[in-house]
């Protein structure tokens, strides 16, 4: 089995999903530290368009979204499994609500102007201003965040039922941690790691019990990697893609055809290549780069739409 490489940097919500999940594993993996913004020369011939923090790799294969990943590592390191059996629609619509709707009023509260005046990368005009310009452009020329006033009364209605939630029990759904646990813990992580937000979260006492228990799983055994190790890995191996599903009826393509697959939410960027996997939970591409071959890149079939590509006809 390859070793699992983690494409990431320090500041994403999401990618501290993913660390401390494999923290919580007791993972031993290599991280490549990714730039904030574009361009990102090292990770683009791995993904082909796909530029949202973080991305898995294992050889030649590529995933892509936390909703992924996380099943990948839960797959390769089963012990302590995040998907207990008896809850898994509740699990699964708890983890997409609070990565989606939960998040973007974290994104509001974290970028308040108190807290941006304590953030390193705001005291600089010129990187503050290429972040907001990436950041839009990622976007689609829209804001991911809510209006101040419309997310704190969000942001404290949520925290105030996780609070009396986590009164009952040391996790979200019982005595062990699932995904909703580490998607709830990286959007609370994001405006609770800046000490001028730290006070948002001082009615809330079972919620800051669960903060410390969460934040002790740590980020595991990590070995520094630079982007062109995590090339020459993809490029020493083949892609580990498994046999090809049609779903006609569902979307009307064959394993075989050349489509193009993005996010529906956000950072509508392209990927293209040969459909290999298409099922009601994932899809699977092969393509070609000139710099690591033939990789294989995985996305989540839900927050995702496949078609067919444009230079098909």
């Amino acid at each position: 089995m390859p070793k699992i490489i983690l494409h990431h940097y320090l500041a994403s919500p999401f990618a501290e999903k993913i660390r401390l999940l494999l923290g919580y594993k007791h993972a031993s993996y290599q991280a490549v530290t990714i730039p904030v913004i574009m361009p990102k020369p090292d990770l683009m011939p791995l993904t082909g368009g796909y530029r949202r923090t973080p991305v898995l790799q294992l050889g030649a294969d590529i995933y892509c979204d936390t909703a992924l990943i996380a099943r990948v590592i839960d797959r390769l390191l089963p012990e302590g499994t995040i998907y207990p059996p008896g809850n898994e629609a509740t699990v699964a619509a708890t983890a997409r609500w609070t990565d989606s709707v939960f998040f973007r009023s974290c994104i509001s509260v974290a970028f308040q102007p108190e807290a941006l005046a304590a953030s390193p990368l705001f005291r600089n005009p010129a990187a503050a201003e290429a972040f907001r310009r990436d950041r839009a452009e990622l976007a689609g020329g829209a804001s991911l965040a809510l209006a101040l006033e419309t997310a704190l009364p969000l942001f404290h209605n949520h925290l105030g039922n996780l609070d009396r939630q986590l009164a009952g029990s040391a996790f979200l759904f019982g005595n062990q941690p699932t995904e909703a646990d580490f998607s709830t813990y990286h959007c609370c992580w994001f405006v609770y790691r800046n000490a001028a937000l730290a006070s948002e979260f001082d009615g809330y006492p079972n919620l800051r019990q669960w903060l410390a228990v969460m934040r002790e799983f740590g980020h595991g055994e990590v070995e520094e990697l630079g982007g062109a190790g995590a090339l020459d890995a993809a490029a020493a191996v083949s892609p580990r893609v498994a046999e090809g599903q049609s779903l006609e009826a569902l979307d009307g393509l064959r394993p075989g055809e050349r489509v193009e697959v993005m996010p529906t939410d956000y950072g509508f960027d392209p990927v293209r290549g040969v459909l290999m996997q298409s099922t009601v939970d994932h899809l699977s591409l092969l393509r070609e780069d000139p710099r690591v071959g033939t990789v294989a890149v995985h996305f989540p079939r839900v927050g995702y739409q496949v078609t067919r590509a444009e230079d098909d006809g």
